[in-house]
């Protein structure tokens, strides 16, 4: 679940702007919500946005990122080209490789080079004229009579590739969703026994500073995975990025875990406070807050909420004491 949200937040940070229309010349990084670029593009094109149409020629590689992105038959990139989508729709000319993961793909054009694909659904249109090898991974490949493929198509499916792959039932999806549950609450009671000092400064950030808090953790929420996005449009950035997502991933887990903790501490605070400085207590009531926490976001309709709240709360507490320790690091030294 946690994954699913941290999906959630990057794809609308990725398409923050409001929707705009542009007619692109010498300018190569776009951000924008509904974004055209009807005239030609000189050099590099790299788009992010809610729906990306291409109708001009690009002199060069694109990287496209979008929920709908459309690549029209007035359209001739010189260059690879990568997509990253809902749904592409290809009736133009690219003249390199095609890298495409999407929902549902739609070559109807000539490519030059290779094209690797990653779809629920490739359609190959009977324009479509790939001179070198697809490979596509994916469940439904439709094809046209006349689209032609000189390399060959190599095809896997899901099943295939996943041996012994099959569809959780209900009962397993329970059992497996509490396994990490139970993951959770240990990682809790591990961080409430070893890092007191740590857990009391997020506490005292939570307390003074709540509002602060959810502010710092909604901007790094958003701004992250766009930095992280970002800094993957040259070369040399992509490995940077990708650790900034990695690194994004770890402190999703961490803030939320470390939320139980804090809640646990501060209610422990409250009912039992000559016992906070022993470490047993400290755990059983960071587990038991896990718990609540786990039991909430299982209710229907409030529990998404739920999740997100926990996340954004977590994060800002670990954000705000960074921030604090950045500003004066001899108080957060104690």
């Amino acid at each position: 679940m946690i994954r699913r949200i941290a999906l959630l937040l990057l794809v609308p940070s990725l398409a923050f702007s409001a929707a705009t229309a542009h007619a692109a010349t010498d300018r190569s990084i776009w951000l924008g919500g509904d974004t055209e670029f009807s005239q030609a593009v000189e050099g590099p094109l790299v788009a992010i946005g809610g729906n990306i149409t291409v109708s001009a020629p690009v002199a060069g590689a694109a990287r496209l990122v979008g929920g709908k992105v459309t690549i029209a038959s007035s359209a001739a990139i010189h260059g690879d080209v990568s997509v990253a989508a809902g749904d592409l729709t290809m009736d133009g000319s690219i003249d390199g490789q095609l890298r495409a993961a999407a929902g549902k793909v739609r070559i109807n054009g000539p490519v030059t080079g290779d094209a690797s694909i990653a779809a629920g659904t490739l359609e190959l249109g009977p324009e479509a004229r790939v001179q070198g090898k697809l490979t596509f991974r994916g469940d439904d490949l439709r094809r046209d009579p006349a689209a032609q493929v000189t390399g060959g198509i190599e095809h896997t499916t899901g099943h295939s590739r996943w041996h012994g792959w099959h569809e959780r039932t209900a009962g397993e999806r329970f059992i497996h969703g509490w396994i990490w549950t139970l993951g959770l609450m240990v990682l809790a009671a591990l961080i409430a026994a070893a890092l007191p000092g740590p857990s009391n400064r997020m506490t005292a950030e939570l307390r003074e500073h709540p509002g602060v808090t959810l502010l710092l953790g909604l901007i790094a929420l958003i701004t992250i995975p766009v930095a992280a996005v970002l800094l993957m449009v040259t070369i040399i950035g992509i490995p940077i990025g990708l650790l900034a997502l990695m690194g994004y991933g770890i402190l999703l887990l961490v803030g939320y875990v470390w939320l139980a903790v804090v809640v646990g501490g501060m209610l422990l605070d409250r009912v039992k406070p000559q016992t906070t400085a022993v470490a047993a207590w400290r755990a059983g009531a960071a587990v038991l807050a896990m718990l609540v926490i786990a039991l909430l976001a299982r209710v229907p309709y409030v529990g998404g909420l739920a999740h997100l709240v926990a996340l954004v709360l977590g994060v800002g507490m670990i954000a705000a004491v960074v921030f604090r320790q950045r500003l004066s690091p001899g108080a957060a030294a104690a």
